[in-house]
């Protein structure tokens, strides 16, 4: 794969965390202030934006690991086709 698809790709880590905790915080937020529930729903949503963080993460991770795997392999197949 191009470095500069793998650099961009786990450069997206950082922003897809950033977001998914903010958006856990706002929605929780609003929600308490309309159902007067505060901070729970707040911490809740919280939690649940950090853990969508996470998934995001290791997505991205497996996907950076399958395609290094195959990129390993075709190179294999190349040296063993040149000799």
């Amino acid at each position: 794969m191009n470095d500069k698809v793998s650099i961009a790709r786990v450069s997206l880590i950082g922003i897809e965390m950033g977001l998914s905790v903010t958006i856990g915080i706002l929605s929780g937020l609003w929600l308490d202030h309309h159902l007067h529930t505060a901070p729970w729903l707040m911490l809740l949503f919280l939690a649940i934006g950090i853990a969508a963080g996470f998934r995001n993460l290791y997505a991205i991770m497996m996907q950076l690991e399958h395609q290094a795997r195959a990129d390993e392999e075709a190179r294999r197949k190349r040296r063993k086709s040149l000799s």
